[in-house]
C-alpha cells in the first residue's frame, strides 16, 4: 500500500507524463476501488475515473474487433478540443473593442471632414499673409477671420446717436400736419 505522499508524487508524475502504463492503471484502479479517499486525493477522483472509463472503452472495443487496444491519448485530445478554448472569448472581446474604436475614429474623422467642408463653403478663398508667407489653411486662420468679422460687426452696429436720430425722423415722418411737424422739429433741435 502506498502512502498519500507517494500517491501525490505519482499523480504529479502523471501530469508531467512521466508515468508508465502500469502506474497509470494502478492510479485508475486505486481511485475506482477506494471508497473513502483522503481529502487531498478526493479532488482527483472524477478525473481518474474518467480516464479509466476511456481506457475501458478502448479495451472493450478492441476486444470485440480483435485488435490491440488503441492509445487513449487521441480521444482525450479530441474531448478536450471539443470544448471552446478560453482565448476565443478574449478574441471576441478584442475584436469588439477594435470595432468600437474604429467606429469612434471614423466618426471623429467624418465630423472633422464635415467641418472642413463647411469652412470651405463659408470662408473658401480666404488667406492671410504673415511674414511674407501666404497661409491658406482655414483651420489655422479661422481665429483671425472670426476676430476680423467681430470687429467689422462692431463698426457696422449703429451708434446710440444714430438710433436717436432715426427715431426722431420716424416720429416726424408720421405727423401729417406740416405746422405741427415744424414746431416739434424746432423743439428737438434745441
Amino acid at each position: 500500500m502506498k502512502t498519500i505522499d507517494e500517491i501525490l508524487t505519482l499523480i504529479e508524475r502523471f501530469f508531467e507524463g512521466d508515468t508508465s502504463l502500469e502506474e497509470e492503471r494502478w492510479l485508475y484502479n486505486y481511485f475506482k476501488q477506494t471508497k473513502v479517499l483522503p481529502q487531498e486525493l478526493e479532488a482527483y477522483r472524477e478525473m481518474f475515473l474518467g480516464f479509466d472509463a476511456i481506457t475501458l472503452d478502448d479495451a472493450s472495443s478492441a476486444e470485440m474487433t480483435g485488435a490491440e487496444p488503441a492509445n487513449s491519448l487521441p480521444e482525450v485530445e479530441q474531448a478536450i478540443s471539443l470544448t471552446p478554448p478560453k482565448y476565443r472569448t478574449s478574441w471576441k472581446q478584442v475584436v469588439g473593442i477594435a470595432a468600437m474604436i474604429a467606429i469612434i475614429v471614423g466618426s471623429i474623422w467624418s465630423y472633422q471632414t464635415y467641418q472642413n467642408i463647411q469652412l470651405q463653403n463659408i470662408y473658401g478663398g480666404s488667406y492671410m499673409i504673415v511674414d511674407g508667407k501666404r497661409i491658406d489653411n482655414l483651420q489655422e486662420i479661422l481665429p483671425q477671420i472670426k476676430s476680423a468679422l467681430s470687429l467689422a460687426d462692431a463698426y457696422e452696429a449703429p451708434s446710440p446717436t444714430d438710433l436717436i436720430n432715426q427715431a426722431e425722423q420716424d416720429l416726424l415722418n408720421h405727423i401729417q400736419d406740416a405746422k405741427e411737424r415744424e414746431r416739434i422739429q424746432a423743439l428737438l433741435n434745441q
